[in-house]
């Protein structure tokens, strides 16, 4: 039957969004072949590493690297991180509040809060080709329009200047200015691009998606903490709807590792595999259904005539 092809949907996560390394790990091994890959977030920009060396142990190398290089610590993500613990030390608590009302003076001043030049120089090591056409297979990033109010896909021309605009976490980095449009993350507007993986009935379309997680929640003490709740509830149920449309899912337990838990890559790579090897049967059981079907329909037609 010789190579598997799937289509595959990298969605988006953050640090999370990780695992997607481990699962092209156990993919490569298994010989399965990916044809085409459609990414949101830090499913775009794995994806461009992917679909640039075909090679997922140096997309693991590569972003280590970075990750413990300055250019990460640079880009103030790691310093996103904020007292989440309600018995936490009182002057914990008052520093808590008070980066927070920095951060929504200077939210109502300017368009980030970070520096979209230093996440550019972070997807200038990752990525080492400019353009779409330089990619090995096709490649579909998925960005979403703050004018239009919708999602856009690129997959010609600048490589590098859509995988920005579609790892650009709103509120944190700007929006990419691109033709008429104003372009941010991928997952406001489709965190998981299952729709934009079929490069023909022919290829399985494999996902790989990690939605919040939803655990019950003690206290809600502020309109900031209910308008991010409301928003993580609606992602939750956004993704699970989403991934309906895949041929195989893989949702790996990611446990209580947030989106800027960057650092914990080994671990995460790790869950990518685990979830990818209990997957393995099914999408080869999967894949010969595929083939099994197409042969059948090739063979019952008159051989002088074509579909």
């Amino acid at each position: 039957m010789g190579k598997m092809r799937v289509g595959l949907a990298l969605g988006e996560g953050g640090a999370r969004g990780l695992v997607h390394i481990g699962v092209l790990q156990v993919f490569h091994e298994e010989d399965i072949e990916v044809s085409i890959i459609a990414g949101s977030s830090i499913g775009a920009i794995i994806g461009a590493m992917y679909a640039e060396t075909m090679d997922p142990f140096e997309v693991h190398k590569r972003f280590k690297e970075v990750i413990e290089s300055e250019l990460y610590h640079d880009t103030g993500i790691s310093s996103l991180l904020t007292v989440e613990d309600r018995d936490a030390r009182f002057w914990d608590q008052i520093s808590s509040r008070i980066k927070g009302t920095i951060a929504l003076t200077l939210a109502s001043t300017k368009m980030s809060l970070l520096s979209s030049e230093n996440l550019k120089k972070v997807i200038d090591a990752l990525i080492r080709v400019e353009e779409f056409s330089q990619l090995h297979i096709p490649l579909m990033v998925v960005a979403t329009d703050l004018k239009g109010g919708r999602e856009v896909v690129l997959c010609v021309g600048d490589l590098k200047r859509a995988v920005l605009a579609s790892a650009s976490i709103p509120g944190f980095f700007s929006p990419v200015r691109y033709k008429d449009y104003l372009l941010s993350d991928g997952a406001i507007s489709c965190p998981v691009p299952v729709k934009y993986c079929a490069g023909s009935p022919r290829v399985l379309k494999v996902c790989v998606a990690v939605p919040p997680i939803l655990s019950r929640m003690k206290h809600l003490d502020n309109a900031l903490e209910v308008v991010m709740r409301s928003e993580e509830i609606n992602m939750y149920y956004f993704t699970r709807e989403m991934i309906k449309d895949a041929d195989v899912a893989l949702v790996p337990d990611i446990g209580d590792i947030k989106w800027n838990d960057f650092h914990r890559i080994d671990e995460l790579v790790e869950i990518g595999r685990n979830v990818a090897k209990e997957k393995i049967p099914e999408i080869k059981k999967r894949e010969g259904k595929i083939s099994s079907f197409f042969n059948r329909l090739f063979s019952s037609k008159d051989p002088g005539k074509t579909l």
